[in-house]
């Protein structure tokens, strides 16, 4: 936070100074503007022919005159002072803006959005060990922001799909679930797949009420999705029925599009046959 305000404040202060300097050299440019000019009309009156000499003398003291009110006094005074009052007010408004950028009057963000995002970071981007220890604090704030983003469904799968990646199934589990509570129409058969997959793998890999229900709706919404697919086998699997798992697992490994699952399941699908046969 004392990083923000040291910064604001250099901003501020270059603005300021940066006006009040460039304004000075406009008027130190029109003082030498009007000093040419008066001395080109001395040397014209000097050379006017037929014009007695108190006359000439007469014009150029009133000529002086002139240039020494349009150069020296009141002027030049107001002038600096209304351009040092501007320059303030100046820095002052540059101030204010800075500081709105991260406490958040204009809505342009706010500092403990930019600390959440810290957390977040750096809880996907650690360890294994690194997460569990700070994973109080991550949940703390990943709760908060699903219950204050529910509407935003893009952010909120984003984060479910992150949390799944790196096998935080208990974390990934709140997410899905709040989508499939607020945008369950709108989820497609892949999504509720993944949500399927995390479910079981939050439960300890139990078949629950709840994991059986969602598969079923998952494959009534995609029945050639492999995860649904091969999830399906391992229910069937535990209900003592390794012939419809097989047929299960054989028509997921022909979805699979990733050649070292698709191999896993293919050796697990030979596994089970041999160990019918015998």
């Amino acid at each position: 936070m004392l990083i923000i305000f040291i910064t604001s404040i250099v901003i501020s202060l270059t603005v300021y100074l940066v006006f009040l300097s460039s304004n000075g050299e406009t008027v130190n440019d029109r003082k030498k503007d009007n000093l040419s000019l008066f001395n080109t009309e001395s040397k014209l009156i000097s050379s006017m022919e037929g014009l007695e000499q108190a006359s000439k003398s007469r014009l150029k003291d009133e000529r002086e005159i002139l240039f020494l009110q349009d150069t020296v006094g009141k002027h030049d005074v107001n002038f600096s002072g209304r351009r040092k009052s501007f320059s303030i007010a100046l820095g002052v408004v540059s101030l204010f803006i800075t500081l709105s950028i991260y406490f958040y009057p204009l809505n342009l963000g706010s500092y403990s959005e930019l600390e959440n995002a810290k957390v977040f970071e750096s809880f996907f981007n650690g360890s294994k060990e690194q997460r569990l220890e700070n994973k109080e604090l991550f949940k703390k704030i990943y709760v908060d922001y699903i219950e204050k983003n529910q509407d935003k469904s893009n952010n909120i799968y984003t984060l479910a799909k992150s949390l799944k990646d790196i096998e935080e199934f208990q974390l990934s589990r709140l997410a899905y679930g709040s989508l499939f509570t607020n945008h369950r129409e709108d989820l497609g058969g892949d999504i509720l797949a993944e949500y399927t997959q995390v479910l079981y793998f939050s439960t300890g890999r139990v078949f629950t009420e709840q994991v059986k229900k969602l598969l079923s709706l998952t494959l009534v919404k995609t029945p050639d999705n492999p995860i649904a697919l091969t999830l399906k086998g391992l229910q069937y699997l535990g209900e003592k029925n390794p012939d419809q798992t097989i047929i299960q697992w054989t028509k997921a490994a022909s979805f699979i599009t990733n050649e070292r699952e698709k191999r896993d399941l293919e050796m697990a699908i030979k596994a089970l046959n041999n160990r019918k046969n015998q």
